[in-house]
């Protein structure tokens, strides 16, 4: 890792102490009230933070809890209390690396709906019998999909988890008994995910295993829960909306045999990726982002004393994601290799392709780090769903500590040196200068024409039903670069 202009941000935080690794956990009130609740935890947690969590075997520790209960939701959420625990304690002791925080929890969110679908589809075709395409005439399956962090397999530690339910066709059940009750395959995966939102979501006396939010689903709200392959690619070719495409860049099936997951990537990679340089990209995700900045600004306008917001404020989490995802949703079309869901790793990738300077993603990443680190220490006070550090100056004063600064005030000059560079990138690649053309802009403009070639102009020109294509695509190439397009006004 380069030092350079990254070297202003105090990323390294000196949170090792010479103290017992679970004394550091207790910086957390969740960790102490969950050690508190029973005596025979400590011992539990003691085994575990010894290991890198973001290898373990959930299924033999899930085995371990199972034995003293017959309930797999509680089985599941009493794993979940204790990973998070461990994951908490490892984290303040200095002993994981952001990494396998982020890679435990997202391993445990794919094991948790796994294993909570197996359970109920077994119990859904004892009753019903076993969904069959009326096409294929194969066993149906629901594919469970995770949308945003958990996608790209970078979920936060209290996050809920995005999900969207799909199935590859429609058809009915196939009964085998006089006593089953056939269903059409839309009902039967509609009851199916229903029964697995209530296991991984329901609030019980041993908590949750995780928030389940659905509203990335086609039509949202309004729509069913789930949907066939052939209702989804309707609904992204008739409907589907700028700001999806961005959504669907992070998706991952969790679910699924490999040739369902390629059938829903045939369906869905269309939508995403143009086959051509898609510099309306820049346009929409400024437009989105100002959305949530006013909304944003709204609810700070509201609670002034909660203005420190590391997901979406200023310079925050969401603006790094967002200059990853403007060159995946410009280029990944023609480049696979910048298809990858993980911000992380697609800001490694525009470091190798040179798309950006590797002095300023080495620091977008200490950025990301950073941000990352103290969003999850905001989360480990209470183990609640935050990212916005807390009014209560003590509280402050605590999550200062956890990030290993003396005082609010350290913390508070290292994140605005970490937001206000950020927000300064941010600005660079997204603002609107339509207000004022220069010979800047006309640079940049004429270098993104230069890299417009007519094999690709041509192949969307014919996605479109052009006649003549190539000869289409030579023509508009040839108005594009003229000495006469950057002067022409852009007022409609």
């Amino acid at each position: 890792m380069q030092a350079s202009s990254a070297s202003a941000l105090p990323l390294e935080n000196p949170i090792m102490t010479t103290q017992p690794l679970l004394v550091q956990g207790t910086a957390s009130r969740f960790v102490q009230r969950w050690l508190q609740a029973d005596a025979a935890r400590a011992t539990a947690l003691e085994q575990l933070v010894g290991l890198s969590l973001d290898q373990l075997d959930l299924a033999d520790l899930l085995q371990r809890q199972l034995t003293q209960t017959d309930s797999l939701p509680a089985a599941m959420r009493r794993l979940r209390n204790l990973l998070v625990a461990a994951i908490a304690t490892r984290d303040l002791g200095g002993y994981a690396e952001l990494n396998e925080v982020l890679t435990a929890i997202s391993r445990f969110a794919d094991f948790a709906v796994n294993t909570h679908l197996d359970a109920r589809y077994r119990e859904m075709c004892e009753l019903h019998g076993q969904p069959v395409g009326e096409e294929s005439g194969l066993a149906q399956h629901l594919i469970v999909v995770g949308m945003g962090k958990l996608g790209g397999y970078e979920l936060n530690v209290s996050s809920d988890i995005d999900l969207v339910f799909l199935y590859p066709e429609d058809g009915e059940t196939v009964c085998t008994r006089a006593d089953q009750r056939s269903l059409s395959n839309h009902e039967f995966f509609i009851r199916l995910g229903r029964k697995l939102i209530s296991d991984i979501a329901e609030i019980t006396e041993d908590g949750f295993s995780f928030r389940v939010d659905m509203a990335l689903r086609p039509n949202g709200g309004s729509g069913p829960l789930a949907a066939s392959f052939s209702m989804l690619e309707t609904y992204l070719v008739t409907q589907g909306r700028e700001w999806e495409r961005y959504a669907w860049v992070k998706a991952r099936a969790l679910t699924g045999s490999p040739q369902e997951i390629e059938a829903l990537s045939q369906t869905v990679r269309p939508f995403v990726y143009r086959r051509y340089l898609d510099f309306g990209a820049i346009k929409a995700l400024r437009n989105m982002h100002a959305q949530i900045r006013a909304e944003v600004v709204r609810q700070e306008s509201r609670h002034p004393e909660r203005n420190v917001n590391v997901k979406l404020g200023r310079g925050g989490i969401r603006e790094i994601e967002f200059l990853a995802q403007v060159f995946q949703l410009i280029r990944g079309g023609r480049d696979p290799a910048l298809r990858d869901r993980s911000t992380r790793s697609t800001l490694s990738t525009l470091a190798e392709k040179k798309l950006m300077r590797s002095e300023v993603v080495d620091r977008l990443q200490d950025s990301y780090r950073f941000l990352r680190n103290l969003e999850h220490r905001i989360q480990y006070l209470d183990d609640a769903q935050s990212h916005v550090l807390p009014a209560n100056n003590d509280d402050r004063l605590l999550i200062a500590r956890m990030m290993g600064y003396p005082n609010v005030e350290a913390l508070l000059k290292a994140y605005d040196e970490c937001s206000h560079w950020v927000a300064a990138q941010f600005d660079a690649m997204f603002e609107d200068k339509r207000s004022d053309l220069g010979a800047d802009e006309s640079s940049t403009t004429r270098a993104g024409l230069d890299e417009l070639d007519e094999d690709a102009m041509t192949a969307y020109l014919e996605s479109l039903s052009f006649d003549e294509p190539g000869i289409s695509a030579q023509r508009l190439l040839s108005s594009l670069r003229s000495n006469r397009m950057p002067s022409l006004s852009e007022q409609r």
